[in-house]
């Protein structure tokens, strides 16, 4: 089977509270998470997973005195200039799932064709005002190639495969890729390596602490237990400590 290597290409930073990540934990502690377009290096294509947002972009979705802060490490052009590529030059992009720093700059790769889970294309166009900070219709719009699918969707290149993990979402998808140390998997949700380390009081009950922000928290818990028991590699999207990677594995 064919072998990937991953590269994360971190976008920007979001200061927020920890307790958007994990569940009923961590209220009043902020912490600063990055988030990261993928680049899949080693196929016959040019494969992104997610393509984030430019800081400014972002905070327009929030008000002056949000304690939300996004600021900025790259541009997406740069980021795709450290690979030697251009928007232009991007074949497929993987969508995870549609919140707003994972889209933003989608429409920069007007040649990609885009992935993504048709349960979340729907959500993101008729969002619950739960999560309409979140989710933005206009965002989808100058996608020229899209492509929904549903469910799990194995192989959909040799080696790469579309897990469905809704919870987070209704749609997340995470992206399983084959390398040379194994199935490496993007969790599609939002999450850092500390929603996966089971809290000693709930052991063995919660082995996995799901997303602080969600539209179903016990699909989304189902959902981490699916991801975690396919990988022998996991990326949460928002690990910081990948700010350090250079690539995967």
């Amino acid at each position: 089977m064919q072998e990937y290597t991953i590269i994360p290409l971190p976008i920007g930073k979001i200061w927020i509270d920890k307790s958007m990540m994990t569940y009923r934990r961590n209220m009043g502690e902020k912490i600063e998470i990055p988030y990261f377009a993928w680049h899949i290096k080693g196929a016959d294509s040019n494969i992104l997973i997610d393509t984030g947002i430019e800081a400014k972009q972002a905070m327009q979705y929030h008000s002056p005195d949000s304690p939300v802060r996004f600021t900025d490490i790259q541009t997406f052009e740069q980021a795709l200039g450290s690979q030697g590529l251009k928007p232009e030059d991007i074949h497929y992009i993987i969508h995870t799932h549609c919140g707003y720093d994972h889209i933003g700059n989608t429409p920069k790769c007007q040649k990609a064709t885009i992935f993504l889970q048709e349960e979340e294309w729907k959500f993101t166009m008729s969002p619950h005002p739960v999560l309409r900070e979140i989710y933005h219709p206009h965002l989808l719009s100058g996608w020229n190639r899209l492509q929904l699918v549903k469910g799990d969707v194995p192989h959909l290149f040799p080696g790469i495969d579309l897990i469905f993990a809704p919870g987070h979402g209704p749609g997340v998808q995470a992206v399983a890729v084959n390398t040379k140390k194994g199935k490496v998997v993007i969790s599609g949700f939002c999450c850092i390596q500390e929603n996966f380390v089971p809290h000693e009081e709930m052991k063995p009950y919660y082995p996995v602490t799901p997303p602080g922000i969600h539209v179903n928290p016990l699909q989304a818990f189902e959902s981490m237990v699916k991801v975690a028991g396919i990988a022998d590699i996991l990326l949460p999207q928002h690990e910081p400590s990948l700010l350090g990677v250079k690539s995967i594995p």
